[in-house]
């Protein structure tokens, strides 16, 4: 429905159920052979949803132009705002739930107090 807005027809993406089987395999997952029948039409739903709005990117009537040349590339990105990758000092252990406490916003005696977010 979503390629057909966008003035195609809708993308048809298939997978055979071995990548599928491998995909899992990899991802360590223990699923039987049902399961993977029964996931097999929801995967190459969303396969087709991809393909669906990786051709968005490069249809002119879609967003008014093209946006496929937008992507970020490693030159374009100031990597002076991330994060030095290095690790932080360790925390002696026996100190370690002294330290996390000190670190938390609100606590409660030895409790961390998290706020209700339902």
């Amino acid at each position: 429905m979503a390629s057909e807005k966008l003035g195609g027809t809708k993308p048809s993406v298939e997978i055979p159920i071995e990548n599928l089987r491998m995909t899992a395999s990899l991802a360590h997952l223990n699923v039987d052979e049902a399961e993977l029948e029964a996931a097999l039409p929801a995967f190459r739903g969303m396969l087709s949803y991809f393909a669906a709005m990786q051709a968005a990117d490069c249809d002119e009537k879609a967003f008014g132009g093209r946006i496929d040349g937008l992507s970020f590339s490693g030159e374009s990105v100031d990597s002076t705002q991330f994060r030095a990758d290095a690790p932080a000092a360790a925390v002696p252990r026996e100190n370690l739930t002294e330290t996390m406490l000190d670190n938390s916003g609100e606590r409660d005696s030895h409790f961390i107090v998290v706020p209700n977010v339902l």
